[in-house]
């Protein structure tokens, strides 16, 4: 099983997204997704993902809560866990995995989304 956890980070009432530089290996058609790490056999997601956003990013992001866990339809024996975050400060540097970042209301993920997302995500 391969796991990532990827960070909702909630900003004025805004999310970020990024876009992959690279084809994505596990999931053909991702090209915008919620910032993502794989994470490592005994890491924890919630620890993976606050120390991503600061060391791959430039951003301090407080765990809000643990929003899902999932296995998308393209790939499923990829777990996923999704957890909210809030923005607390720093700028988004440049990332070797993310060609650019976009804030966008949540209601706009479909626009952007080229997989599956799920429901209860959307919720």
């Amino acid at each position: 099983m391969i796991k990532w956890v990827e960070g909702v980070l909630y900003r004025n009432g805004y999310v970020l997204i990024g876009k992959l530089r690279k084809r994505n290996n596990l999931i053909a058609r991702l090209q915008w997704t919620f910032p993502f790490k794989k994470l490592d056999d005994e890491e924890s997601p919630r620890k993976a993902i606050k120390s991503f956003f600061k060391d791959e990013l430039g951003m301090n992001v407080a765990v809000r809560k643990f929003l899902l866990k999932c296995s998308p339809s393209e790939k499923p024996n990829l777990e996923q866990y999704f957890y909210g975050l809030k923005y607390l400060s720093g700028n988004i540097i440049s990332s070797k995995n993310y060609s650019h970042f976009l804030w966008i209301k949540p209601t706009q993920i479909l626009k952007y989304f080229s997989t599956s997302i799920s429901k209860e995500l959307m919720d």
